[in-house]
């Protein structure tokens, strides 16, 4: 059951660094401010898309899906699955690609996001987590 106070975030990112730093990253950023903010997030992470999708709740609300994965897939095929399993997610594609061409076309896509992995990234990921919950715990600011 879907309360407004309790957030699902997925991470699908095949390098298991960057996923570990990624997912880590926003666990400790949304224990920061769970207290604060009077909500609860679940988050799991995945390295391989297939699971990821096996395991995907249709409430989740927010997934961090890397643009090239390693079963030969890309945001763009995944970004299609997630919106048919759950409508209502919020897809943010990461990757170290710095095309704005591509940045485009996921948007275009369905994404909410496209973020380069540079250093600013990991930040980026927090700052888009809480504005996608300040969105939905205060729908009319």
């Amino acid at each position: 059951m879907k309360t407004q106070n309790h957030f699902k975030i997925v991470v699908l990112e095949d390098s298991d660094f960057y996923n570990n730093l990624l997912t880590m990253q926003l666990r400790n950023y949304t224990s920061a401010i769970a207290a604060d903010k009077h909500c609860s997030f679940d988050i799991q992470s995945y390295t391989n898309a297939d699971d990821c999708m096996r395991n995907l709740s249709e409430d989740t609300d927010i997934a961090f899906v890397d643009y090239y994965l390693s079963e030969n897939k890309t945001a763009l095929d995944i970004l299609k699955k997630i919106k048919q399993k759950c409508e209502d997610c919020k897809v943010v594609v990461i990757s170290q690609i710095k095309n704005i061409k591509t940045s485009i076309q996921t948007i275009k896509e369905g994404a909410a996001e496209f973020i380069s992995k540079d250093r600013f990234a990991l930040t980026k990921s927090c700052y888009i987590v809480e504005d996608i919950i300040n969105e939905r715990l205060n729908p009319a600011a």
